[in-house]
């Protein structure tokens, strides 16, 4: 929210319907989910599903990308969550990977920190973390046609170079990153030695749906 452009009476009027944050520099919640519901929901594929009803996730609502967050969908992007309002915008390209991945981040908040940093730490040390203006064999990972990758850190894993700067800047969001990356990988059945595996395994056993942790 620009400040030199902000008509008071606006400003009034939003606050007094709960759009507008405390500090006036950001929209609520509430804002936000009133505008998310006039974006078109999509029915979650059976597979993905399967997951969501396996970890007990309630309340996902997936919807088709509008324009607005498809602007932020560069470079292999395909999807957007928003843990905090439950919701996930999938991207016309997006295919069963990608609703997986979406669903990883989505499960982030629910992960104990320790486990998700020893996590990173055997993957980081099994697969390959490179610069994207290293990497000369990039294709595609739906068309498997080549492409150029834009500038950032990418995890080599399964053939493919998935990118750790999707979240945004610092070590959690990389580690989060990191985490839905090889949480698709797993759903999909990738072969991980033992010891990601198991973490993995961990990690997915202790996730619960919120309701269940509330009433612990």
């Amino acid at each position: 929210m620009n400040p030199a452009k902000r008509n008071p009476n606006t400003v009034q009027a939003f606050r007094a319907l709960g759009y507008i944050a405390t500090d006036e520099h950001t929209l609520t919640s509430k804002a936000f989910l009133e505008y998310f519901e006039t974006i078109q929901e999509l029915r979650c594929p059976p597979a993905v599903q399967k997951w969501v009803d396996r970890l007990k996730v309630t309340e996902i609502h997936w919807r088709r990308a509008p324009d607005a967050v498809r602007r932020r969908m560069a470079g292999q992007e395909r999807g957007a969550a928003y843990p905090a309002l439950a919701t996930v915008f999938i991207g016309d390209d997006g295919d069963e990977s990608t609703w997986l991945h979406e669903l990883g981040h989505l499960l982030t908040p629910r992960i104990d920190a320790q486990l998700l940093t020893e996590l990173v730490r055997a993957a980081k040390e099994h697969f390959p973390v490179v610069s994207g203006d290293q990497v000369k064999d990039a294709a595609d990972p739906i068309s498997l046609r080549p492409t150029h990758l834009p500038d950032g850190t990418y995890l080599l894993i399964n053939r493919r170079y998935c990118g750790l700067d999707q979240s945004g800047p610092g070590q959690d969001a990389e580690n989060d990153e990191i985490w839905a990356i090889l949480f698709t990988e797993y759903c999909g059945g990738f072969g991980f030695p033992p010891n990601i595996r198991a973490v993995l395994e961990e990690i997915i056993a202790s996730i619960t749906a919120p309701e269940r942790q509330q009433s612990s």
